[in-house]
Formats: structure tokens, sequence, C-alpha cells
């Protein structure tokens, strides 16, 4: 079995820590987030995560977990009860479609505007000339791509508040969303809210996201802070 990453994309997460959560063994191919050639061969198309195994290459984040847990039933990460489990789902694509977008546009947003981040991002091994021209590229394609601005922060900021509210209401002071295991919800949730960590201050310190961002902590485990932590 084999992931095709950005580590560093949270829907990747969001795989990666459902292959571990359910003891999968597995390898990983991190491909560099300007090259998505390898992604293209194996898949045919050029987003990320793609899994591939047993001759098969399942692409997007959610088709993945759906396989896994029709494949792989042990370690569970769906309740037994059937509306339970209904319920997990929806929650588990409430959580993309709520967070998903947003949560990248702060990230890169605040990425953008700290000194060499985004180089460290797109370029931690290059050097000189190299590193100068790759980052330049990396801003141009990232505002482009997700309409970066100013305006668009503020807006995604108030959203993000807002709905850190609303999961932290529904968490209730409980470890998970639906029961009292994880389920693919909690870490669509966790993994989705995760690059809040590199959003500005603003967000970073409302109590309630400060909240969501330590519970999924708890979900995908220390070593996720490394991946969202700019530098200072």
């Amino acid at each position: 079995m084999r992931l095709i990453q950005i580590p560093f994309s949270h829907n990747c997460v969001k795989v990666r820590r459902a292959l571990e959560l359910k003891g999968l063994a597995h390898e990983t191919l991190d491909i560099a987030p300007m090259d998505r050639s390898p992604v293209a061969a194996a898949s045919g198309q050029r987003l990320v995560p793609v899994l591939e195994n047993d001759g098969r290459a399942i692409a997007e984040s959610t088709a993945i977990l759906r396989y896994l847990e029709a494949t792989f039933p042990d370690r569970p990460l769906l309740p037994a009860d059937p509306a339970a489990r209904a319920e997990c789902w929806v929650l588990e694509d409430w959580a993309d479609q709520a967070f998903m977008a947003a949560t990248r546009r702060l990230a890169y947003w605040n990425t953008l505007n700290t000194p060499g981040a985004i180089e460290r991002l797109f370029a931690p091994d290059a050097r000189g000339l190299r590193r100068l021209f790759v980052g330049r590229a990396a801003r141009r394609v990232l505002t482009r791509r997700f309409g970066l601005s100013a305006e668009r922060a503020k807006r995604d900021e108030a959203e993000v508040l807002r709905l850190a509210a609303l999961a932290i209401e529904r968490l209730g002071g409980r470890p998970a969303l639906v029961g009292d295991s994880l389920s693919v919800a909690d870490v669509a949730l966790a993994a989705m809210t995760a690059p809040l960590r590199a959003a500005r201050e603003p967000v970073r310190t409302d109590a309630a996201v400060g909240r969501l961002l330590s519970w999924g902590r708890t979900v995908l485990g220390p070593g996720y802070d490394a991946l969202y932590r700019l530098p200072t």
C-alpha cells in the first residue's frame, strides 16, 4: 500500500492519520507541490492524496476513507450502529465543506506574509537563486489559484471563528463527535482545522479555535503540529 501525498496537505493528513489509526502498514511517496506528474501518472488526475493498493489507485480523501473502511473493517473508524455511522459521514462531509478551503487559505496567506516561510515550505532543500525563484513562483501560483488577498483573509477569519464555536459546541467537552471512539468525523475535523496553527494571531488566540486545536492534537497526535509551525 502506498500513499502519494504532499505531507502538509490537510487532505493527506486526514488519510495518513486514518491509516495510522487503523494500523495499516503503508509507504508514502512525497511529491513536490509544484510537480504533480507522479500523481498524474498514477491516477490520471493531479490532486493528492492518492492511495495505491492491490492494483488500484483511489483519489480524493473521503473516497479513500470509504475504501479503507470497506476493505479493512478491523479497527473500524465507524460505529456499529447504522444511524451513528451515517451521522459520522455527515459530520465528516461537514468538516470538509466548512473548513477545508478557508483554513488552507488562511494558512497560505499568513505563510506568504511570513519572511522565509514559503521558501521553507516549497523549497526546503533549495539554495541561492533557485530558492528565490521557487519562492516567487509559489507566491504567484498560490495567490492566483486560491484567490488570496487581505480582504478574503478577513472574511475567512470571521467565518472560521463562527465555525470553530459551532464545532466546540457540538463536541460538548466529549473526546469524539459521535459516541466514545474516534471516527472518520473526528479525523476529518482535526485534519481540516489543523492549518489554523499557521493562521494569523487573531485566529490562533481565539478561545474556540484554541480549544479546537487542542482537541485536534489528541486526535492527530503531537507530531502533526510541526507541519504548520511557521518560522519565528
